[in-house]
């Protein structure tokens, strides 16, 4: 009895722990469902309050819609009333009785309107196809006078700055011909051309009789500098007229007479200073000009009354072409009115597409000639040149002019578009590295000091908004990096001087006069928030636009197929020679490769880049790199082979000791599973190799990943036989063992592809410290921003 007392207190005690432990285990999975229920319920929040969104701008746009109806049956409303009603056609009264008949097509014509401007008004006076046939005809007649009359604005106009031009070329015409100099300079020229002319008559005649090919030559050279030199004496001896009738009359009153014009002598005391002849020079000078605009002014009304010609006849031709194009409804069948009614609206869309075209050739016509005015005269030629080629001017410091490190903006939206649009790219590189950061800065500091909220506001939204505009629509590889390392230099520079005592680090290495800039009235942190947005914005444009659709098509012939590691080896050539393709091409690859990040890797340094940026965009690409091309790898069975391995490894070295070159040591790393795949292939695979097949050597590989690229290994005729399924399936094992051990996610056990060219977000965590001191920023004279802003 004892025995089985026992037996039953050891059961119950069992018993007791087991039903502790199933108590514990649904505690648990009641604590987890109770928090899934909580993220449920924020989930279901979140999608009510997208769903509402969603319902009140679709609230919106129903009103936007039901206003734009009323307005568009006032319209036809209006058109059917007494001011634009049409007579009834004869050919209505006539056919009556076909109405029945064009009633069955009504739906044909009236196919694309909506049933709301239809329906419900007025369906006793529009349930006619002719009523309605006369209502577009009406409608297009409107606009057909519409366009007539703009036509008419547009030839007054010509014709108002004809006649102007006119009036003011006559005025100047006449103010030139009342010049008693310029009178004196035609009579004087005539008297002198006509004896030139007999005289040239006669040498012409003597000489030309000689028939003397270099006299004919030297003649024509002298007769060019007679011309010349006859022009300037007759222009001299006109001056000399007026200059002598002036001092004449100033002279009448001192009872002195003055020396005619071509006696050869002047008076000595008009001499001694010498201003007479200075005087000359300057009147000479200015007739000179005066001929000038008058033979411009003349040559210009030409040119301008033959344009005028020429529109007006292309007008002419163009309301003959729509002449003939006019239709009534009325005087034809439906199908005939339907097919004229798509004709005139298809070309209204083109006059309209035609019109758009217009104007984004002005605007882009007037954007070149701003940045011609402001100095811009297109690309500098800097394109391929490197940072240390570019010759970088230092001003001289000058003691008498400091500032604060406040930038007063005047007009902001002028400053937005210098600082946004006319910056250039090439235009940069030859500027302080990060300006627009530090002058943005700089701005924001002057509205803080003034305690002015509405002006910093107002002129982050401007620039914000130009700058959205540029990053949504470049594809430029240099856009993008300049803008991108400028708005993360920003952003850092708003954590640098920002007034919030919470971030200690973003103030520990700030100097004392650094300190003194903080901001001190407001707290910028919307700001950086809208920065951090563009950041991210930016990086995605510059990757997906200006980096991915380069890079991709280098990766597989720089890393997988590149034969620079060729000369290692011997076995297999031919082998490679058969599966290679061109030789020549794989063996400059992944010089192309190479070349392209440094391309990149130059940009960003060139912009002002710091550390933080240039290891991201560079350490992307590697991902991007690696994902591929071990994807690439895995399906190609002419690529795990022992050769390959080699080979491979060899050209990720070679990208390795670039990335050690250029200081990004960090971002080997990301080349690790390709490297591990690349071991995998080289070593023994058989059982007593196990362990190391599936330790530490393919620690960064999956278990599908591993047991893919053994699939596909191709092994050497030489070396070895191909693997047993019996040792992929302990490997297999043994993989999944492993994930067991390391508490490696589910997911990840059957994960076979890396992720190709998925990006990440941008990191913004990381604090960048500038020391660039904001009191020595100066504006830049090419970018001629002294009109909008100043330094105080």
């Amino acid at each position: 009895m004892e025995t089985k007392m026992v037996e039953l207190q050891s059961r119950l005690d069992q018993m007791q722990s087991e039903s502790g432990q199933t108590i514990v285990e649904l505690t648990e999975q009641l604590e987890k469902a109770k928090a899934d229920r909580v993220l449920w319920d924020e989930e279901r929040q979140r999608m009510e309050a997208a769903l509402n969104t969603e319902r009140s701008a679709r609230n919106a746009l129903d009103a936007e819609m039901a206003a734009m109806r009323e307005q568009l049956m006032k319209n036809v409303d209006l058109f059917e009333s007494s001011t634009f009603q049409k007579r009834p056609s004869q050919k209505k009264n006539r056919d009556d009785d076909s109405c029945s008949r064009t009633t069955s097509n009504l739906s044909q014509l009236t196919g694309s309107f909506t049933a709301e401007t239809i329906n419900g008004v007025h369906s006793t006076s529009r349930g006619s196809p002719e009523v309605l046939l006369d209502n577009m005809a009406s409608t297009f007649e409107q606009l057909r006078m519409i366009n007539d009359l703009r036509q008419r604005n547009e030839h007054c106009q010509r014709e108002t700055e004809r006649m102007k031009a006119i009036i003011e070329a006559s005025t100047l015409i006449e103010t030139l011909d009342k010049k008693t100099s310029l009178k004196a300079f035609e009579s004087i020229r005539v008297g002198e051309l006509e004896g030139a002319y007999n005289r040239l008559k006669n040498d012409m005649e003597r000489l030309v009789s000689g028939e003397n090919g270099a006299t004919h030559s030297v003649f024509e050279r002298i007769m060019e500098e007679n011309e010349r030199l006859r022009e300037e004496a007759v222009e001299l001896r006109s001056m000399l007229s007026s200059h002598f009738e002036k001092q004449s009359v100033a002279g009448s009153s001192g009872y002195r007479r003055s020396p005619r014009p071509d006696s050869g002598h002047c008076s000595g005391a008009d001499s001694e200073d010498g201003s007479s002849g200075a005087d000359l020079e300057e009147d000479l000078c200015i007739e000179r000009q005066c001929r000038h605009l008058k033979n411009l002014a003349e040559n210009l009304t030409k040119m301008l009354t033959n344009q005028n010609l020429e529109i007006e006849r292309l007008q002419q031709q163009l309301r003959f072409s729509e002449s003939q194009t006019v239709f009534r409804p009325s005087d034809c069948s439906l199908d005939e009115a339907v097919r004229g009614a798509h004709k005139q609206t298809q070309l209204l869309a083109q006059q309209n597409m035609d019109l758009n075209d217009k104007l984004t050739r002005q605007s882009e016509e007037l954007a070149e000639a701003r940045a011609q005015l402001r100095g811009y005269s297109g690309p500098l030629g800097l394109e391929n040149a490197s940072d240390e080629e570019i010759i970088r001017l230092e001003a001289f410091e000058k003691g008498s002019i400091k500032h604060s490190g406040f930038l007063e903006v005047y007009n902001v939206p002028e400053f937005a578009r210098i600082i946004v649009c006319e910056l250039k790219p090439t235009l940069a590189r030859l500027l302080t590295k990060n300006l627009p950061a530090y002058l943005l800065v700089a701005a924001f500091r002057n509205h803080d000091e003034k305690r002015d909220e509405t002006a910093l506001t107002g002129l982050f939204s401007s620039v914000h908004l130009v700058l959205k505009d540029t990053i949504s629509r470049s594809h430029d590889l240099d856009l993008l990096s300049l803008w991108l390392v400028n708005l993360w230099r920003l952003f850092n520079l708003l954590r640098q001087y920002s007034g919030e005592d919470s971030q200690p680090e973003w103030h520990v290495a700030n100097t004392e006069t650094q300190n003194s800039y903080r901001f001190k009235a407001y707290d910028v942190a919307p700001i950086r928030d809208q920065l951090k947005l563009r950041i991210e914005e930016c990086y995605t444009s510059l990757m997906k636009k200006a980096i991915e659709h380069v890079l991709s098509p280098k990766i597989v012939p720089g890393i997988l197929q590149h034969e620079s590691s060729s000369d290692l080896m011997t076995a297999g050539q031919e082998r490679r020679d058969r599966n290679s393709g061109s030789v020549e091409s794989q063996r400059k690859s992944l010089d192309d490769l190479l070349q392209f990040m440094e391309i990149v890797h130059t940009k960003l340094t060139t912009y002002g880049g710091d550390d933080i940026v240039v290891k991201q965009v560079i350490g992307q690409m590697a991902r991007w790199m690696c994902a591929l091309a071990l994807n690439y790898m895995m399906f190609r069975r002419e690529l795990c082979n022992f050769e390959k391995a080699i080979q491979i490894k060899h050209n990720v070295t070679q990208i390795q000791n670039w990335l050690n070159a250029k200081g990004l040591s960090d971002c080997r790393d990301h080349f690790e599973p390709l490297v591990q795949a690349c071991h995998l292939l080289q070593s023994r695979k058989d059982p007593s190799n196990l362990d190391t097949l599936c330790g530490e050597m393919t620690s960064r590989l999956k278990p599908r990943q591993v047991v893919a690229i053994l699939q596909h290994y191709d092994p050497s005729d030489e070396m070895e036989d191909g693997l047993s399924p019996e040792f992929l399936v302990q490997i297999q094992k043994k993989l999944n063992e492993r994930a067991i051990a390391n508490n490696d996610p589910i997911e990840d056990k059957d994960k076979l592809i890396m992720l190709g060219t998925y990006l990440p977000p941008f990191d913004t965590q990381p604090f960048s410290y500038s020391d660039f001191p904001l009191e020595t920023l100066s504006l830049p004279s090419c970018l001629h921003m002294q009109s909008v802003c100043r330094l105080v």
